[in-house]
């Protein structure tokens, strides 16, 4: 298969679909395509598969999971867009299919005991650079797969995996390529630049009353100030409750304390353990299965050994071959039902009933009990009482939460009672708006919490009512109320007079810059000098001859605005004797550039490291630009209908 498989890689047609596949599988991964269920409405066609709603709702749900585990605790699950990610899930799935089926028509497979291997030489599913059983189904069922549908997956996806290997050994770029890379990319430019810099225009242009008054009267709705309230505030915190917290730290009951906790560290050592898996899933039934398993037992009881039976009759692939050895493992690791069986066996070589989980039932049987490290008293008496210390501190500040909603709440327009029957003090600051800018947060730091400036700013906070308990972290409370509100008013022609000359200047100088540049523009484009062109306007060229796109001559960096240098290499090659002109904006000003040389970079001048980084930069845009022509013809030749 290999053989063909390297023949096969010599046409152009078997690289573009390899470059596909390769930026497909980065993309997207690989996922569920192969669990098509039951008579559910078809979302699309591929080929002779058909994905269902039932199918999207299972990749939604799975990618979701991803996107939480990538972002971490702190990303709030809700921020997703249901729509947006079923749309993604979808997308995943045609294209996922059309690769399969694409390979598959290759002929390209694994045999089981390759599947098997690569899944126990996979470090995600390793401990100590050996293969761990529970971390693997662990992983699994994060992933929303049963293992056998996660087998299959593999099976699927791994001779992908295989035409990326084939790439990475045959993948090259030709020399006048990089050549023509280096050419472009090193390349120097003799150029001249008129600078339009709105500074130079503004103390030029004069503003009349008159069209400072009509501004006002056409913009007066803008000129309003913003509403703001004076605020009060009552504050809870979990450190003041640290603080305050009293524990018996006497020997007597801190003792009491660790022999309880070292009891249950002693019921919770780790186990090793073996199963019998026969599995119930969509595709086997309960019944079956339960019989199955059963009848097991009978051998197991009739005297046969549980690692043979395991090995011929275990639906677990990744310990079956093992005897069912399942390893040495914490409290944690396994389903629940799984391991309450397993702690509840007492002796060594117990086997448990029939126990069902979520992947189906299951003979388990305890192997070992592992032994758990003790420390003494005198080692965990500070452990034991910074925890009594938390434990205290946490639930008084969850009693005082409870206290705090109750007494704001019949409070209702007023903080006073409730912070002095909590010991609290009501704390307030003036002119708090309801889009904060950065000026106001030095002066109070809730202003940045959205949560406070919409619950200040609904009707009811508005109208001076306590706010509900808001949370500003894990450790922090507040409740707030606004005790006065300046609602919006208009201000005065005086209050705006400079901004709205500085904004009139502004325009007037935008407009008399891009006049004069159209100007010039014209005037060059006719063939007019361009000292003809600067002094028409009172102004000077820049020059720079040899310039890189870094901004470096030969004599130094003179100082260039970016804006004109992008610009200046953007500029067609001039004809000789002849110069390229053009124009380029940035809030600063306008400038007119001129090119009249382009001198081609030299291979022979430039680096190793750098035609090096050229060359796969090369290759990988070559990629880029096959992606889509793969897809446009492997869909087409696969079959793709998606059902709006």
């Amino acid at each position: 298969m290999l053989q063909q498989l390297r023949d096969q890689t010599q046409s152009t047609g078997f690289k573009v679909l390899v470059v596909a596949i390769i930026l497909v599988l980065t993309l997207f991964g690989f996922g569920a395509t192969n669990i098509f269920l039951g008579a559910v409405p078809n979302l699309a066609t591929v080929g002779d598969v058909e994905i269902t709603e039932r199918l999207l709702s299972i990749e939604t749900e799975r990618e979701r999971r991803r996107i939480i585990a990538r972002m971490g605790a702190e990303f709030d699950p809700s921020d997703i867009d249901r729509l947006e990610l079923q749309n993604y899930a979808l997308d995943q799935l045609v294209n996922r299919q059309v690769v399969y089926q694409t390979t598959n028509a290759l002929g390209l497979a694994f045999s089981d005991a390759e599947i098997d291997q690569r899944v126990r030489e996979n470090p995600v599913y390793q401990v100590g650079g050996q293969f761990n059983e529970a971390l693997y189904r662990q992983q699994v069922q994060l992933m929303g797969f049963s293992p056998i549908q996660f087998i299959e997956e593999i099976r699927q996806g791994l001779p992908a995996e295989l035409l990326t290997e084939g790439l990475t050994t045959t993948a090259f770029t030709q020399d006048w390529e990089t050549g023509q890379a280096v050419s472009l990319l090193n390349q120097r430019r003799d150029i001249a630049y008129l600078n339009l810099a709105v500074s130079d225009y503004l103390p030029t242009i004069e503003v009349g009353e008159e069209d400072v008054a009509i501004r006002y009267q056409e913009d007066q709705t803008s000129y309003v100030t913003e509403p703001t309230v004076d605020v009060e505030w009552i504050e809870l915190s979990l450190n003041t409750m640290r603080a305050q917290a009293s524990i018996r730290e006497d020997d007597a009951y801190l003792r009491e304390v660790y022999e309880a906790g070292t009891s249950s560290l002693a019921d919770n050592a780790p186990r090793a353990s073996a199963h019998i898996l026969v599995v119930v899933d969509d595709v086997a039934d309960e019944g079956p299965a339960l019989e199955q398993i059963q009848d097991v037992a009978e051998r197991l009881a009739d005297g046969e050994e549980f690692a043979a039976l395991a090995e011929e009759l275990s639906q677990d692939p990744g310990s079956a071959r093992l005897g069912g050895d399942l390893g040495m493992m914490a409290k944690g690791s396994f389903d629940s039902a799984f391991e309450d069986a397993l702690w509840s066996l007492s002796e060594v070589g117990d086997v448990s009933q029939p126990v069902r989980s979520e992947f189906g039932y299951h003979l388990i049987r305890l192997n070992e009990v592992g032994q758990v490290e003790i420390p003494s008293f005198a080692e965990e008496k500070e452990r034991i009482l910074a925890e009594l210390r938390e434990d205290a501190a946490a639930e008084a500040y969850d009693t005082a939460i409870e206290e705090l909603e109750q007494l704001a709440f019949e409070e209702r327009y007023s903080l006073t009672e409730t912070a002095t029957a909590l010991g609290l003090a009501v704390q307030k600051v003036e002119n708090v708006s309801q889009n904060p800018d950065s000026t106001q947060l030095p002066k109070w730091q809730l202003a940045g919490d959205a949560d406070v400036i919409e619950s200040l700013f609904s009707a009811e906070g508005l109208d001076g009512e306590n706010s509900a308990v808001l949370s500003l972290d894990g450790d922090r409370v507040v409740v707030v109320r606004a005790s006065d509100y300046a609602p919006a008013e208009q201000m005065t022609l005086e209050d705006v007079r400079a901004d709205i000359v500085g904004a009139l200047k502004l325009e007037a100088a935008l407009s008399q810059i891009e006049a004069d540049e159209q100007s010039a523009l014209a005037k060059l484009l006719e063939g007019a000098s361009v000292s003809d062109v600067a002094a028409s306007l009172g102004k000077r060229w820049e020059t720079r001859e040899l310039i890189t796109r870094g901004g470096v001559t030969p004599q130094g960096s003179p100082e260039v605005p970016q804006f004109v240098l992008r610009e200046a290499f953007v500029l067609a090659r001039p004809e000789l004797g002849e110069k390229s002109v053009g124009t380029a904006s940035s809030s600063e000003g306008s400038a007119l550039i001129v090119v009249t040389r382009v001198i081609a970079g030299d291979v022979d001048a430039t680096a190793q490291v750098l035609i090096d980084q050229l060359e796969q930069q090369v290759v990988a845009r070559d990629q880029q630009l096959e992606f889509a022509a793969f897809f446009a013809a492997a869909g087409q030749s696969v079959g793709v209908d998606r059902i709006d």
